[in-house]
């Protein structure tokens, strides 16, 4: 007895399966298409970049809060900056920054944590962009190449070092 596995019914006739998407059957044998793998290609390629820019996106939020917060802090960050450039005036406090003098804190500490947390903020926040920008010129250069692992890869690694950031595991 034969047995013949992973052939498939096709049009009333058996045939090997499909390799992939990207393959036409030419009467005889499965053709790869060109055309049609470098649109799968293609989306793949756009896939991937679309995963990375909405884990930059959640990374975002869990380092900034909501972007309403976000303005918040921003005009914070502007209020303490002016403060501080106008050598702490005592009788110019900001409110934005005299809000945040409490528990002993004078309004010159207050701005300068301000501004400190600002720039932690913003240091994160560039390195988030950088690994975004980063990897999705990797992607497509790779895609470009016809080397679609190693644009997968590229991705991937990207995708470790975006939750790293956001986690706080990297500097």
């Amino acid at each position: 007895m034969i047995v013949i596995q992973e052939l498939h019914q096709f049009d009333g006739e058996l045939r090997a399966p499909q390799p992939s998407a990207a393959h036409d059957w030419d009467g005889e044998k499965w053709v790869a298409n060109g055309q049609k793998q470098a649109v799968l290609d293609e989306q793949e390629t756009e896939r991937l970049c679309s995963k990375v820019d909405a884990a930059a996106d959640s990374a975002r939020i869990a380092l900034a809060g909501d972007p309403l917060k976000a303005m918040e802090y921003a005009q914070a960050a502007a209020d303490a900056q002016a403060f501080q450039d106008a050598g702490y005036p005592k009788k110019e406090v900001p409110l934005s920054v005299a809000a945040w003098v409490v528990k002993g804190r004078t309004a010159k500490q207050a701005a300068e944590q301000i501004l400190s947390k600002a720039d932690q903020l913003t240091d994160h926040l560039l390195a988030l962009r950088t690994l975004r920008l980063k990897a999705k010129a990797q992607i497509r250069a790779q895609a470009a190449k016809g080397k679609m692992d190693l644009a997968r890869s590229a991705a991937d690694e990207a995708l470790t070092a975006i939750r790293e950031r956001a986690s706080g595991h990297s500097n």
